[in-house]
């Protein structure tokens, strides 16, 4: 079942991540971890609307969005085929083929861009996270490391892609445990994975499996929100959600990272159910149909792998060419300068990608996959025939 604002949502959320990266190039007023910064706690006017921006352009929170989509997504997408082992193998060919290749793809020209053109160079007046980026020469035992997901150091996103695949592989266990269950069952398997996560919060996969699973158990959400919540006040849980969502990260200290991404999910399952449901116009969805919304979220994957670093090679030529004093003096203005450039070259990036990429390897991946399907089934066909 496609759900065309949801792909709208998708791209809001990955140009949320896009914004949210521009924003924190540039040590504002000094202060080298804007990010961590509590609004109330902000010293100089240009950190404090740094600190207000970073609230709705909130990179975690739309994370935290992607994860219960793919949750919500994929069960749909295992609701329409049989439940067999042969469905599950073609699943691993499928998501396999959707996430690998664009990202290698990106993660090569990434590759051959820092080896072939970039100097590290420690900045002045640059944020600490501008400045753990690319410091040592590439090695083929790194970049191997990268292809493989098993270090995620060249592309600031490709943490998130690892959190994927892990969650993929245990996917389809995570999806008959949800369809196999009574709504209590649910219930009581998602406390357990809320457990896990408030208790090893460091582990990512932990952290977000719940995130995951209440993804998968959107459908009986969203039938409980049809049974007890009226039309008219849907708007108003749309809403508050939508504020939860973008303020999780600023109630919580970063040390309390369990109850910020589960506020993050809690306000994302809503909003995902409410749209899901669809039968109320709800705040903003006006601007989810807008055509350049909806192609935003058409090619989101893309623009998401690719806008690190475009952006990084951007704020780099920009810091040779400008001086220390303008960098200290009007951080803001080049941040938001860095996104008013960034965000459009990398629509234009992603589109390439998408059609010359992701949507080739999507096609081809479900061949593949229904060719593995039709091997394994006369396989299986062969075995009976020998024990007859």
């Amino acid at each position: 079942m496609f759900i065309k604002q949801l792909e709208s949502l998708r791209g809001i959320a990955a140009l949320m991540v896009a914004l949210s990266h521009c924003l924190i190039v540039f040590a504002v007023d000094q202060n080298p971890m804007i990010w961590t910064t509590s609004l109330r706690e902000t010293q100089g006017t240009q950190a404090f609307l740094t600190r207000l921006l970073l609230i709705p352009c909130n990179g975690g929170a739309a994370v935290t969005v992607f994860f219960v989509l793919s949750g919500y997504v994929l069960g749909l997408s295992l609701d329409r085929k049989p439940r067999q082992s042969l469905t599950y193998l073609a699943f691993y060919v499928k998501r396999l083929l959707r996430i690998y290749p664009a990202y290698l793809v990106c993660l090569t020209l990434i590759i051959v861009s820092i080896m072939g053109f970039h100097t590290y160079q420690r900045f002045p007046n640059t944020s600490l996270w501008f400045q753990e980026w690319y410091q040592q020469n590439i090695t083929w035992n790194n970049a191997l490391a990268n292809y493989t997901l098993l270090e995620t150091n060249l592309n600031q996103i490709a943490w998130t892609l690892k959190v994927e695949l892990v969650m993929s592989f245990g996917f389809p266990l995570f999806y008959l445990l949800s369809r196999r269950r009574a709504e209590k069952g649910n219930y009581i398997i998602l406390l357990i994975l809320m457990a896990l996560s408030c208790i090893l919060p460091g582990i990512i996969f932990l952290l977000y499996g719940f995130v995951f699973y209440l993804g998968l158990m959107l459908p009986t959400l969203i039938e409980r929100l049809k049974q007890s919540v009226a039309p008219s006040a849907r708007n108003t849980l749309f809403l508050v959600s939508v504020i939860a969502l973008l303020c999780a990260r600023s109630l919580f200290a970063p040390q309390e990272r369990f109850f910020t991404v589960l506020l993050e999910a809690l306000a994302a399952a809503a909003i995902i159910a409410i749209l899901a449901e669809g039968t109320v116009k709800v705040w903003g969805s006006r601007m989810l149909e807008l055509p350049l919304v909806h192609k935003l979220g058409q090619i989101s994957y893309s623009f998401y792998i690719y806008h690190f670093i475009i952006m990084y090679w951007l704020a780099w030529g920009l810091l040779h060419l400008v001086s220390a004093d303008i960098t200290a003096n009007y951080p803001l203005l080049l941040s938001l300068l860095l996104a008013v450039v960034s965000v459009p070259l990398t629509f234009v990036v992603a589109q390439l990608s998408y059609h010359g990429v992701e949507r080739p390897m999507i096609g081809w991946g479900a061949r593949l996959a229904e060719k593995v399907t039709d091997l394994a089934r006369a396989s299986t066909a062969r075995l009976r025939l020998q024990r007859k």
